[in-house]
């Protein structure tokens, strides 16, 4: 019975020490959410302190099931590390080293609208990692007495041109519409028309 217990004790210590040495890895980001083409940084440490060891970043984007490999970084002589990265939509990304991982680190992603305009023509612009021809923005117009923004007309985006690097796409259309001069003027587009790789975005606004 000793020799058992003596056993059990040795099993139980060796276990604990296991434990303890067993190296944690966390991952935070920058920003949560980011509009499109626009980096954010990826952070974390991992624990006991090792310099020069390669933690690996892997990300899920919207639409797909299966993580693949972002980034990698080396840790500093804390253990820290941090990699730039860019998403292209909704993005969960998760930090590895050897059979450690970290917790899942979600961030959306903000498509970009611009708006302009050739006399009582108005274009309407949104650039983002996918077309969203189908979708709708709304023109809108500040109503200074509310002070809040008022829809004047719904907008179709009917239209794509390639961006200047994969995967951006630019989705545009154009309408007419009067509007008083001066009048404060911009585009919206809804949690609900973004979705499901989006979320909700404005443009800078501009005057009649």
């Amino acid at each position: 019975m000793k020799t058992l217990a003596i056993a059990l004790a040795l099993g139980a210590a060796l276990a604990t020490a296991a434990s303890a040495a067993a190296p944690t890895l966390t991952l935070a980001s920058s920003a949560s959410v980011v509009a499109y083409g626009k980096p954010l940084t990826l952070s974390g440490q991992l624990s006991g302190g090792k310099p020069s060891q390669t933690v690996g970043v892997d990300g899920t984007v919207c639409g797909t099931s299966r993580a693949t490999k972002v980034t990698s970084a080396k840790t500093t002589a804390t253990g820290a590390y941090s990699a730039a990265v860019t998403p292209t939509g909704a993005t969960t990304y998760q930090a590895t080293y050897k059979n450690v991982k970290s917790a899942s680190v979600p961030v959306t992603v903000k498509p970009v609208l611009a708006l302009s305009r050739s006399g009582a023509t108005w274009t309407a612009k949104v650039t983002a990692g996918q077309a969203l021809t189908g979708k709708a923005v709304l023109f809108q117009r500040y109503v200074k007495l509310h002070k809040r923004w008022k829809q004047v007309k719904r907008v179709l985006l009917t239209a794509t041109t390639p961006g200047p690097a994969k995967p951006t796409v630019v989705s545009s259309a154009t309408f007419a519409a009067k509007l008083a001069r001066g009048t404060r003027v911009r585009l919206l587009i809804t949690a609900t028309q973004a979705a499901p790789c989006y979320v909700t975005a404005t443009s800078p606004s501009l005057r009649a």
